[in-house]
């Protein structure tokens, strides 16, 4: 479990678009906004750290034969999320969101980190630098996962806990400015996923 939580810290840096929006949500919709954000990365973590400990190759090569167009896929959801996050209300005094926007939140982030199958890889990786030996039993592969999960978890409750405290401060002025600057953020990782993709296909 604790070689799990080391790889979920160093390798679950809330960078990306997942991040950028998790900022947002935060800033915009209170603490559990930005955590059921996070959360949803995490939960695409935890899918594919379990597909890649328990060795479920049939479902690996499967997303990694089809990785391009999953990819994109992926990408045009990120852009989507970045023009909505450009075009919301340019207000800082949302009130915390409902369990209805919770829940579109925590699917809208699995979807956009479920649709990166490298991570896949990224994890067989993490499992070769902490030197990660065989899974011989189910109650390994649970210790290194739940470590892995909450690893990733603590990034965004750190995250929720200081921009959720932060927005208190935000002006009007000041968010209008943030959405415009987090939309364009997510809008490029979108891009940048796309025309790898796309790169990977030529």
């Amino acid at each position: 479990m604790f070689k799990g939580l080391l790889i979920g810290l160093v390798f679950g840096v809330p960078i990306g678009a997942v991040g950028a929006l998790t900022v947002r949500r935060t800033i915009e919709s209170g603490f559990f906004a930005g955590l059921l954000s996070g959360l949803g990365c995490s939960a695409a973590d935890l899918l594919y750290s379990c597909i890649s400990v328990f060795s479920l190759t049939f479902i690996s090569d499967f997303l990694l034969q089809y990785q391009c167009p999953i990819s994109i896929i992926g990408g045009l959801i990120v852009i989507v999320m970045g023009l909505s996050a450009i075009k919301s209300p340019q207000t800082a005094k949302a009130e915390n969101a409902d369990g209805g926007k919770l829940a579109a939140m925590f699917i809208s982030s699995f979807c956009i980190a479920i649709t990166n199958p490298a991570t896949i890889v990224t994890f067989i990786t993490a499992f070769s630098i902490f030197e990660v030996g065989s899974i011989e039993t189910i109650s390994q592969g649970l210790f290194l996962i739940s470590g892995i999960f909450i690893g990733t978890l603590i990034w965004w409750l750190v995250i929720s806990l200081v921009f959720g405290f932060l927005r208190r401060r935000i002006t009007d002025g000041q968010i209008a400015v943030i959405n415009r600057v987090l939309g364009a953020a997510v809008m490029c990782f979108g891009i940048v996923v796309i025309v790898r993709a796309v790169n990977m296909l030529v």
